[in-house]
């Protein structure tokens, strides 16, 4: 039988004090940590891409044909709401996510800031974006001649998909749906396509193959509440997530943003 120990164990932390002026969600630059091997070195003059590749491993030790992006603020969700989060992102932080999710629910959109339409995300797009930028429903694959002429000329997209435990895309029925914008893409030497993406769930820049994304956004045919949540109530569009209101097949392009894109360059 082992002994039981006597020490006293220590006191608890004291609560956190939130005051009213404390923000529900949280905005800041992207965390950009220093690589200290070699691999990704073609991007050392990029922080957020090196470190973003370097995690998923891409473009080791060799880099990409081609690669731009547009720096854009991390935003930390808090709560349900990847989608507002991933939208104010692209704006700018303005509207806040907090701004977005009050008209949400206003507008009969959400709940608790879960929007599991991208006809509903659409809508908020459109209602929010600044001129001249444009956004337009894409209903259909993902990984195809359009969307990735879209991403070479500048434009941006907002994109549901299955996220795994690392919030990469995965297959999961839509049991574990997520938003992300994709914010660049990168063409490897073997010419396959990636996509430089944000998202509410982590502060670096995530790095993912087009195919896997596209297969993932192809598979959000069902609802399962979400493990984080198993009390809450959640708004579904009719037909469900894999109706013409939902998210199966489905993103908003966007072009046209007042904001510069950045054209990765090394020696």
């Amino acid at each position: 039988m082992s002994k039981i120990s006597t020490v006293a164990p220590p006191p608890p932390p004291p609560p956190m004090i939130v005051t009213p002026s404390t923000p529900s969600t949280t905005k800041e630059r992207p965390v950009a940590d220093s690589i200290t091997t070699d691999e990704c070195s073609w991007a050392c003059e990029y922080p957020e891409v090196q470190k973003g590749c370097y995690l998923s491993r891409v473009c080791q030790y060799t880099p990409p044909k081609h690669c731009q992006y547009y720096s854009i603020n991390s935003i930390v969700q808090v709560g349900p709401t990847c989608g507002l989060v991933a939208l104010s992102m692209l704006l700018g932080g303005s509207p806040t996510a907090d701004d977005l999710l009050k008209d949400a629910i206003y507008q009969e959109y959400t709940l608790n800031g879960e929007l599991f339409s991208a006809q509903y995300l659409f809508e908020l797009t459109r209602k929010h974006m600044p001129g001249p930028a444009a956004c337009q429903l894409h209903v259909g694959p993902l990984d195809c001649k359009k969307v990735k002429e879209l991403l070479k000329a500048g434009g941006c997209l907002l994109v549901p998909y299955d996220a795994d435990v690392n919030h990469a895309p995965c297959v999961k029925n839509g049991h574990r749906a997520h938003w992300a914008l994709i914010v660049g893409y990168l063409v490897d030497p073997q010419d396959r396509f990636y996509v430089l993406a944000r998202h509410g769930k982590s502060r670096n820049l995530a790095v993912w193959p087009m195919d896997t994304l596209s297969h993932s956004n192809e598979n959000l045919k069902e609802f399962a509440q979400p493990k984080g949540y198993p009390d809450d109530e959640f708004l579904l569009p009719p037909g469900g997530i894999s109706g013409s209101l939902g998210l199966n097949e489905r993103c908003i392009l966007v072009n046209g943003l007042p904001k510069q894109v950045i054209h990765v360059h090394w020696s």
